[in-house]
């Protein structure tokens, strides 16, 4: 049920309502978003993705609403430096260093989901 809860959510956060409430809910309801998280800080928080394309996908979003990459700005920073120790931490805990992982950034028409967020990934694409 929370994975269905999660996706739905998900989906919710492509429309324009969605592009609203998504950077205001990691800000301030992070706590209760029903997704399974690996890593939390005040800054940040990391989770499965609800919908993978990869083997392991993992979701890295800020807790501070950012549109975009070409909108970030100087107070922005300590928000991606937080996203950069976090992928860093997981990457160890996984055992990801052998294997290969990738870590990227989604802009344009290329993103879905109008808070920027890194996505953390590993293994074969399955979609």
């Amino acid at each position: 049920m929370k994975k269905i809860i999660a996706k739905k959510l998900f989906d919710l956060g492509k429309t324009p309502i969605g592009d609203l409430i998504v950077g205001f809910a990691f800000g301030k309801f992070s706590k209760l978003l029903p997704v399974k998280k690996l890593k939390e800080t005040d800054k940040i928080m990391a989770f499965w993705h609800p919908k993978p394309s990869w083997e392991n996908h993992i979701l890295i979003v800020p807790k501070k609403q950012i549109r975009k990459l070409t909108e970030l700005g100087e107070k922005d920073l300590p928000y991606i430096s937080e996203a950069f120790v976090v992928a860093r931490e997981i990457v160890e805990k996984l055992g990801w260093e052998k294997e290969g992982y990738t870590l990227s950034v989604n802009g344009g028409k290329r993103q879905e989901v109008n808070q920027l967020h890194f996505h953390l990934s590993s293994g074969k694409k399955i979609k």
